[in-house]
């Protein structure tokens, strides 16, 4: 009768050890779901930082100039017919070239940095003349920009290879005398922008270039530059395109564009960063759950103590949006990481083990530095992203299979 009543005694014990660690499991997976919800608050403050980032960006346009559109300059007289009604006559526009020279420099809005610029526009070309002599015509030439508050210079007019003249608009009327077939002009300005500038095509025969000395340009718009270069210091982009390569659709301008980025955009990184915030959490506790089940001296790891990892691994992302709005991405992110680690390391040296575990703690603080470290590659690994990440989750799973192997979860002997 004793010895049934010990068999049942020690069956129990064991099937509450089975279920303790089913509970701690349950305990471990309650606590990364309840710790979605800061997760979702750290989306919320890389959302307003954005936000005043652009506020702050929109305050620079609003005192220098916005992306700057650079439309086809148009010609035009206008007569009467027999009703006396005006009639506007266009030329039309036939070769069309576009010199673009970029000078960048970085304006501070706070702590956030904008990248400006100062450009000189040289548009040049000729127009076809359909309508015979002009003399004692009206020539009225003009040339669109998106923004008009970035003229640093008044434009100049070249029209029929007469002299130079300035304009106070950006229409230019001038009397000429030819009947020839083409009419050359030339036209000059400078003007400021921000971000980024467009070309818009429109002549028979089109070419624009566009240089500047910005690294990090992005080309954009309806076509890729026929020719380019791109080093440290500068960049030369040329586009040729005919008439024939142009949309048909009148209400759409078909442009060359290049974009001034900042090398890399501390938030939108971040925002990247954060995804994968759930899963390290979850990784982090399963190895302290692992270290739990294989430990000897049967150390435990109280949902407390879960909650105070999980909070340390999330600082990290706020430490990572303040910092890096200081500093460079990357050492910011070398740095928020450091401090984590340290954090993690010492409360599970001096708290967890109490001072019994080092090796513990430096293996959990590894494996922190680890999963840190295969994050940021997938950070820049843009294209082969989703590869890296299934065949790194696909070893971790691996891995825990592993360590796992001699944990008997019924606590029964066979």
């Amino acid at each position: 009768m004793e010895e049934r009543l010990e068999k049942e005694l020690e069956y129990q014990a064991k099937q509450n050890k089975a279920d303790s660690k089913m509970k701690k499991l349950l305990t471990i997976i309650g606590t990364s779901l309840l710790l979605l919800i800061p997760i979702a608050f750290m989306y919320g403050i890389i959302t307003d930082r954005t936000n005043y980032r652009n506020e702050a960006v929109q305050k620079v346009t609003q005192s220098w100039a916005g992306n700057q559109s650079i439309g086809i300059p148009t010609m035009f007289f206008t007569t009467q017919n027999a009703k006396k009604e005006v009639v506007i006559n266009n030329l039309e526009l036939n070769n069309y070239e576009t010199n673009v020279v970029i000078k960048t420099e970085i304006r501070k809005k706070g702590i956030f940095k904008v990248p400006v610029y100062t450009a000189q526009v040289t548009q040049k070309g000729d127009f076809s003349n359909k309508y015979g002599d002009l003399s004692g015509k009206q020539i009225v030439t003009k040339i669109q920009v998106s923004d008009t508050r970035g003229f640093v210079t008044e434009p100049s007019f070249k029209i029929n290879n007469a002299p130079e003249a300035k304009a106070q608009d950006v229409t230019y009327t001038t009397n000429i005398k030819t009947n020839a077939k083409t009419i050359p002009f030339e036209i000059k300005y400078e003007i400021r922008g921000l971000n980024g500038i467009d070309v818009a095509f429109g002549g028979y025969s089109n070419k624009v270039n566009i240089q500047g000395n910005w690294k990090d340009p992005e080309f954009k718009g309806d076509y890729l530059p026929t020719e380019r270069t791109v080093t440290q210091k500068d960049f030369n982009a040329t586009w040729s395109v005919p008439k024939i390569a142009l949309t048909s659709n009148s209400e759409y301008s078909s442009v060359a564009s290049v974009s001034l980025l900042v090398p890399v955009d501390n938030y939108s990184m971040a925002e990247r960063s954060l995804k994968y915030g759930f899963l390290l959490l979850m990784l982090t506790f399963m190895g302290y759950f692992i270290y739990e089940v294989t430990s000897k001296e049967n150390k435990k790891v109280h949902p407390v103590q879960y909650c105070l990892l999980g909070a340390a691994i999330l600082i990290f992302y706020l430490l990572l949006v303040s910092i890096s709005e200081l500093i460079a991405f990357n050492l910011a992110y070398f740095i928020s990481a450091l401090m984590v680690m340290s954090l993690i390391f010492g409360y599970t040296y001096f708290v967890i083990t109490k001072k019994q575990g080092f090796g513990f703690s430096a293996g959990i603080t590894s494996l922190i530095g680890l999963l840190y470290a295969y994050f940021y590659v997938l950070l820049r690994l843009q294209d082969i992203a989703l590869l890296a990440g299934s065949i790194g989750l696909f070893a971790i799973i691996a891995a825990i299979m592993y360590l796992t192997r001699n944990v008997n979860w019924y606590n029964e002997n066979n």
